[in-house]
């Protein structure tokens, strides 16, 4: 396989771009002209980087045809600016961008085999729960409607395209190497330096998702001849409590459960995928539970700090 992995300086998919050297594939990343590529530094040397705005037609066409991708997945997201006054704006960027890269690869004298796009849990908003694919959506932010925008316009162009358009719908993903600014991290944070959190929404739950369960559904949907136009939702299946994974936190980590304090709240909000699909079409169910994720999670941070310290 040519891999084309967009957005691989980020979180997921700097993980798809060493899953994807680990399994023998060529690899190429675009990357924004100002995106950090620290994630990508033990692996350099591995892939070719290609940094470009997805707006430029005609770089998007000139990248298609240096690299002549088999598979191409897209992983870019405004996540990062999640919260800011302008994310529905960036989003629909995002979008925009999108559509050029899927008109160019549309338009390649390469054979593009399979074209995977990451979409979010938050494009189902509050709704009945588990959620499925064939449910409509209910976005409640401009952040979450952008989303489902491109999930719309990759439904509407999959029949006219050469190759099969996916939308994998993810859950909440973690793992090592997430922004701090994230919950389980955060959380993470202040259970092994003993510092307190407050927790704004305490009551929500959340199904999470171990970066590397996600990382091997994508892979999965990439090599399983899918047809075009699918929408695959990717989560554990379960739901847990925001307090109640901080409780989890702080026990593994050893740490002063009163060091959690919650915020008071009334509208508890339940995000949680049914991925019956998922095993269904792609063989694929998540390996690592909660527990285990965050052990490992600890395990890490506490290495980090000892090499830190020496």
């Amino acid at each position: 396989m040519r891999v084309l992995i967009v957005g691989g300086t980020g979180f997921v998919g700097s993980h798809l771009v060493r899953r994807c050297i680990a399994e023998g594939h060529r690899v190429d990343v675009v990357a924004r002209p100002s995106s950090d590529i620290s994630r990508l530094t033990p692996v350099l040397a591995s892939i070719g980087l290609h940094r470009l705005s997805l707006l430029d037609a005609a770089e998007v066409g000139h990248c298609l045809s240096e690299t002549r991708p088999t598979h191409i997945f897209y992983l870019v997201g405004a996540t990062k600016r999640r919260h800011e006054p302008g994310v529905a704006q960036a989003a629909l960027e995002e979008a925009a961008g999108f559509l050029t890269l899927v008109q160019e690869a549309a338009k390649a004298t390469s054979r593009v085999r399979c074209f995977v796009r990451t979409g979010s849990i938050a494009e189902y908003g509050v709704a009945r729960v588990p959620f499925q694919e064939g449910q409509r959506e209910h976005p409640d932010n401009g952040y979450a409607a952008a989303i489902v925008a491109g999930t719309y316009y990759a439904q509407a162009l999959a029949p006219q395209l050469p190759f099969p358009l996916i939308t994998a719908r993810l859950a909440l993903v973690y793992g090592p190497g997430q922004a701090s600014d994230f919950l389980v991290p955060s959380l993470i944070a202040s259970c092994t330096s003993g510092k307190s959190i407050k927790l704004g929404r305490p009551l929500d739950r959340r199904d999470l998702i171990h970066v590397s369960d996600a990382v091997d559904a994508l892979y999965r949907m990439g090599t399983a001849g899918l047809s075009g136009g699918e929408i695959v939702n990717v989560g554990s299946g379960e739901a847990v409590g925001v307090a109640e994974l901080a409780a989890i936190v702080a026990a593994l980590a050893g740490a002063d459960s009163t060091l959690v304090q919650c915020s008071a709240q009334s509208d508890p909000v339940t995000l949680q995928l049914s991925s019956a699909r998922a095993e269904q079409l792609i063989g694929w169910r998540p390996r690592i539970d909660i527990v285990s994720g965050i052990k490992g999670l600890i395990a890490e941070c506490r290495r980090g700090e000892r090499v830190a310290a020496a």
